[in-house]
């Protein structure tokens, strides 16, 4: 009976590994190299090496990050970091309830630039509030993702949303190594709970280089995808069915 609860977490964990790769490959590829997109952090970046983020645009992206939660304090500050989008009077930048994606609130408007920020908090009954502010719209819970409106279409963090089936979004989370120097706010560490989420507002993926709209997000994390879930349940379930084997 060990054997087999050994075979059952063996397979769990294999199974477990397999997904973490498989959410590592789905990699946004920049156009420039990532170029673009790495100045901008390098810029920001103050501490310990000057104008040197430790992260690297291509190596170091978040392998899982359609869908979001805000962390137990139920608020999450955000603040956009650049916009050099030339749709930047235009764009539109907010959250989508994810089990309903139509059911939108918009965080900032195309009137908003660098150092713009906002806090998002969800209320016991669902409800959005921005800067204490209740939007109106309700979500089933604070499982989220981020959109960016063009004003001709909509792109979801949740790739498999789109319509051209492009990723334009790509997320990197804080080490506590870099301190950055943002727009509003005096430089502090990257943490690890804070994570700067970089779009590219193109349809088809544009130009690739996702400096489009970079902002900065804390106090949320990243949701596992469902298939993770659900295989995690049944690893559980066939650990449950061995204890009930053993003690027949």
């Amino acid at each position: 009976m060990k054997k087999q609860l050994n075979v059952i977490l063996t397979a769990t964990v294999s199974i477990m590994a397999s997904l973490i790769i498989s959410g590592a490959a789905h990699a946004v590829v920049f156009a420039d190299g990532g170029a673009s997109l790495q100045k901008i952090l390098n810029d920001i970046t103050v501490a310990p090496a000057s104008k040197n983020s430790s992260i690297d645009v291509n190596t170091d992206q978040l392998g899982l990050d359609s869908n979001w939660r805000v962390g137990g304090s139920g608020g999450s500050y955000n603040q956009i970091i650049i916009e050099l989008s030339g749709n930047a009077g235009i764009n539109t930048l907010g959250i989508y309830d994810v089990t309903n994606p139509l059911n939108m609130v918009t965080l900032y408007t195309g009137a908003q630039s660098a150092g713009a920020q906002k806090l998002l908090t969800f209320a016991n009954d669902g409800s959005v509030l921005i800067n204490f502010a209740d939007t109106g719209v309700d979500f089933a819970g604070n499982a989220f993702g981020y959109f960016l409106n063009t004003g001709v279409h909509i792109f979801y963090s949740d790739p498999d949303l789109n319509a051209d089936a492009v990723d334009h979004m790509v997320a990197y989370q804080g080490q506590g190594v870099d301190v950055i120097d943002l727009p509003a706010t005096l430089p502090g560490v990257w943490g690890g709970n804070e994570y700067i989420m970089a779009w590219e507002d193109q349809f088809g993926g544009g130009d690739a280089n996702y400096s489009d709209l970079v902002l900065i997000t804390e106090s949320v994390y990243p949701m596992p995808e469902p298939s993770m879930l659900a295989l995690l349940g049944v690893g559980f379930f066939g650990f449950i069915g061995s204890r009930r084997q053993k003690r027949i």
